[in-house]
């Protein structure tokens, strides 16, 4: 529904005050259906990767609209990791 009305979940990083949009439909296809409030648990800052992030919705105006750059969910990775431990 947020997706529709032309929301979009503003995530900023408490601790390099970086702000970054998305588009709820992307978000939803990477943490599941969640409240916007809960999407700052599950992610975290690109550019520090810490966890402390404010979300929040907002509905910009057209004017708004055109200057704000969205991220868009290009796909998703699934990373394999092997540890091995040694038995004495």
């Amino acid at each position: 529904m947020a997706h529709e009305v032309g929301q979009l979940i503003r995530v900023r990083c408490r601790n390099c005050n970086i702000t970054r949009h998305y588009l709820p439909g992307d978000l939803v296809k990477l943490v599941g259906d969640i409240p916007f409030w809960d999407v700052e648990r599950h992610m975290r800052c690109e550019r520090c990767k810490e966890r402390e992030l404010d979300a929040g919705i907002v509905l910009p105006s057209a004017a708004e609209r055109l200057k704000i750059r969205v991220r868009r969910l290009v796909e998703i990775r699934m990373v394999r990791r092997v540890i091995w431990r040694d038995d004495d």
